[in-house]
């Protein structure tokens, strides 16, 4: 059933897995890779693909190279507050950059040691300096729910009329849904300009607070395939179109069979293994194993599938162990074995399991009992 709401259809999706992604410990991507996976990401159809070109010399070139590719995505630099990094920006050829600065008066006081006022006459400055450059400007606040809500309206109206998009970004993560949405809501409600999202992952609730965000007005959201970036991550991608899509019914125009191939890219080049049970992207998110759920899904697939996992370039696996019911050898097997000869199996490949602690592949249960041509599982 798909969830009524106010929810906009034209949503953008901003992609920063190879900046914040790569913010991740240990993550680091090479030149190919990042070129590779930019590539990817434009055709599958985020909006905009975030970079930060001062981080070294290679990243500048790879700025470079990647924004003078022609891909179906504006290229963003994610830039301080300094002239010297949007000079840097400015010269790699992207399109638009979002700077940033903090808003919370931990960071204000402890980090940045600056006034609220310097803060906005700073940030006013620097978007000028980058306008100046012929360069779309965005802006990001940092830390800016665990700020005064009225300084973060102060902030953004401030800025409003030199900037596309405001993002306050939930940089610990700090908020529920339901604060999410009424955060984003009053500052909707009392700011001109577009607002994206950018939260991250520390309470487990990314994927939750950007689809309040949006239930709440935003225009954009931020995240990172496979949710990577810094400490527990973002918003994973993956899991906020597929949640749009089939939940809220806002189909974003995407393509959406390329996720499974970019989260295995993603995967690769990361080093990050995912978890198996991992929503959308997981190895095990369209595994079957218990006797009852297979039989259901041999039945009709959306017994126990929300959708057909082709849909994002997914393949449903049947698996075999300790769970397993005698329907899904009569599956396998096709009519090879009489079902006296199924239960034998059966119950070998419960010991089987039971002993060696997992489940079995297909492949290795063929190998094992008997031979035949491996059909297709995917039942529509």
């Amino acid at each position: 059933m798909i969830y009524k709401s106010r929810l906009k259809q034209k949503i953008k999706v901003y992609d920063t897995t190879l900046r914040d992604g790569e913010q991740m410990p240990s993550v680091v991507f090479s030149p190919k890779e990042k070129i590779m996976l930019a590539s990817k990401i434009a055709e599958f159809g985020a909006g905009i693909i975030g970079i930060m070109p001062a981080v070294s010399d290679e990243e500048k070139k790879v700025t470079k190279i990647i924004s003078n590719m022609g891909l179906k995505a504006d290229i963003t630099a994610a830039t301080m507050l300094r002239k010297d990094h949007i000079d840097i920006a400015a010269e790699c050829g992207v399109q638009r950059i979002i700077l940033f600065s903090s808003l919370s008066d931990i960071h204000l006081n402890t980090k940045l040691r600056i006034t609220r006022e310097e803060n906005i006459r700073k940030s006013l400055g620097f978007i000028e300096y980058a306008s100046s450059r012929g360069l779309t400007v965005d802006f990001a606040g940092e830390d800016a729910t665990r700020t005064d809500i009225d300084y973060v309206v102060e902030f953004i109206n401030a800025v409003s009329n030199k900037i596309d998009y405001f993002l306050p970004c939930d940089t610990l993560g700090i908020l529920t849904p339901f604060q999410t949405y009424n955060f984003i809501r009053k500052i909707k409600q009392n700011c001109r300009c577009k607002i994206g999202l950018h939260i991250h992952n520390d309470f487990g609730q990314a994927t939750a607070n950007t689809l309040a965000g949006l239930e709440a007005g935003a225009d954009l959201f931020s995240g990172t395939f496979n949710g990577i970036g810094e400490r527990t991550g973002n918003a994973p991608i993956e899991e906020v179109v597929m949640a749009l899509k089939m939940q809220y019914g806002v189909d974003l125009g995407l393509k959406y069979k390329l996720i499974s191939n970019i989260c295995s890219s993603v995967e690769r080049y990361s080093g990050i293994v995912l978890q198996k049970h991992k929503p959308i992207s997981g190895r095990h998110a369209f595994s079957h194993e218990s006797g009852i759920h297979v039989d259901g899904i041999l039945k009709n697939p959306l017994n126990y599938e929300n959708f057909n996992p082709g849909i994002i370039g997914r393949e449903r696996r049947i698996l075999f162990g300790k769970h397993s019911g005698i329907c899904s050898l009569r599956y396998l097997f096709d009519n090879m074995f009489v079902d006296e000869e199924l239960m034998m199996i059966l119950n070998d490949i419960k010991q089987r399991s039971q002993i060696q602690k997992r489940a079995f592949s297909e492949r290795e249960i063929i190998d094992l009992y008997g031979r035949k041509e491996v059909e297709s599982v995917l039942v529509t």
